[in-house]
């Protein structure tokens, strides 16, 4: 008797979920939202800048809303040696990552990771994967079209980028806020360089959204989920 009460107590557990998300996937509406990243502040005061969307605001948008951190404009060259600037991103939901070619220990997991997003999002061109080289005396837009290759990375969709240096570093720290570190001064080798494992998650406006552990692939499958929150954001905005 005390078996089947059990199975029946486990087979509640099981269904309740299941039943759970069929209402809110069909019945309900979804809640699910994103953080925004990095608030800015008055440099006087330090409080947080709040602004006031006036009466032609979109259906969405509040009356007041705070301001957030963007990605900052760039001048690059990607791996066709094309000039680009921050209009690559404009408009798109853009996934980031730092890396370098001859990096022999985290690049190759991130890299493996951003192809497997590519495959899941090959279809929406609304989605972009840019890689940053922190190496871009060696990453010449040839080396970066070799790297590219190595990953089946598809032109339109997953672009690398280098260019000078000091922008670059800049553009990490400053614009995605990641950790990143040119070693050879320390270590007398040209190879060696310090960054961050993370890719970061930025929305169409170019607020941050998300940072997730490329090594980690429970993180990379949340990335996934969130980038797919976003598409649903941007739709159920377009349908109105």
């Amino acid at each position: 008797m005390w078996n089947f009460k059990k199975a029946g107590i486990l087979t509640l557990m099981l269904v309740i979920p299941v039943l759970f998300f069929l209402w809110i996937r069909f019945g309900g509406v979804n809640h699910y939202t994103l953080p925004r990243y990095f608030p800015l502040r008055d440099s006087v005061t330090n409080q947080v800048t709040i602004v006031k969307n006036g009466p032609d605001r979109e259906w969405w948008e509040p009356e007041q809303d705070t301001l957030f951190h963007t990605i900052p404009d760039f001048h690059l060259w990607n791996q066709d040696s094309v000039a680009v600037d921050r209009n690559l991103i404009k408009g798109k939901i853009v996934v980031a990552d730092f890396f370098f070619s001859r990096c022999p220990t985290i690049c190759p997991k991130m890299s493996s990771q951003l192809n497997r997003i590519q495959d899941v999002f090959l279809n929406y061109p609304e989605v972009l994967l840019v890689s940053h080289s922190i190496d871009p005396v060696h990453d010449t837009p040839s080396v970066l079209k070799a790297y590219a290759k190595r990953y089946d990375a598809e032109t339109n969709k997953w672009v690398f980028l280098t260019g000078d240096k000091s922008q670059i570093y800049q553009l990490a720290i400053k614009g995605y806020k990641l950790a990143v570190q040119d070693d050879a001064p320390k270590t007398g080798s040209d190879e060696t360089f310090t960054h961050d494992s993370k890719l970061v998650l930025v929305d169409k406006e170019g607020v941050i959204r998300g940072y997730y552990d490329a090594e980690d692939k429970e993180e990379v499958d949340r990335l996934i989920l969130e980038i797919r929150v976003l598409q649903d954001i941007y739709k159920k905005r377009e349908s109105k």
